[in-house]
């Protein structure tokens, strides 16, 4: 639940008011943004620029139990358009990432196999999961957050918890 009075204050440009809005969610919107970047520094970026975005435009939301689900969108949105200004920026120096893909340890093993598999999704079936599991959002809340219907949004789920299952079967 948002606190209404740190929500107005926010609206009328109090920056500590919008950052006792942001602290309970901080974590939240970290793991958002660390999913669609897959690195830590461009997910930091993001939530830079989507904390940014979100101080300009406070003003136009109007009720205050829409903060947290307004706040994530405008993550989703930031991380989709960096990863859409970058594609076509290409790397060439791999040696970047060796250190932090050479790990002996089973469950760091596991957490590479299971960001493989979040990989393999599409954007929209990241957002999905991201919204269900580590937002911990009802159908009823993506449901309007997506404009989609609460049947289309339950089939979806299922159909994207299937297809990680066959993905981690297989490796």
């Amino acid at each position: 639940m948002v606190d209404e009075m740190s929500f107005y204050r926010a609206k009328n440009g109090d920056g500590e008011s919008f950052y006792r809005l942001l602290e309970p969610i901080k974590e939240k919107l970290y793991r958002i943004a660390l999913m669609h970047m897959q690195n830590e520094d461009d997910a930091l970026d993001c939530i830079h620029d989507s904390i940014i975005k979100a101080i300009q435009s406070i003003d136009k939301l109007k009720e205050p139990q829409y903060f947290n689900t307004w706040i994530t969108r405008i993550t989703i949105n930031t991380c989709r358009d960096y990863l859409r200004k970058s594609k076509n920026i290409e790397m060439n120096d791999a040696s970047i990432f060796e250190n932090k893909l050479i790990y002996s340890n089973a469950d760091i093993e596991g957490s590479l196999d299971l960001h493989k598999a979040l990989e393999s999704l599409t954007e929209k079936e990241k957002e999905l999961i991201s919204m269900r599991y580590m937002e911990d959002m009802t159908i009823k809340d993506i449901s309007e957050v997506t404009h989609s219907p609460m049947g289309t949004i339950k089939s979806s789920i299922s159909r994207t918890l299937k297809k990680l299952r066959v993905y981690m079967e297989e490796i």
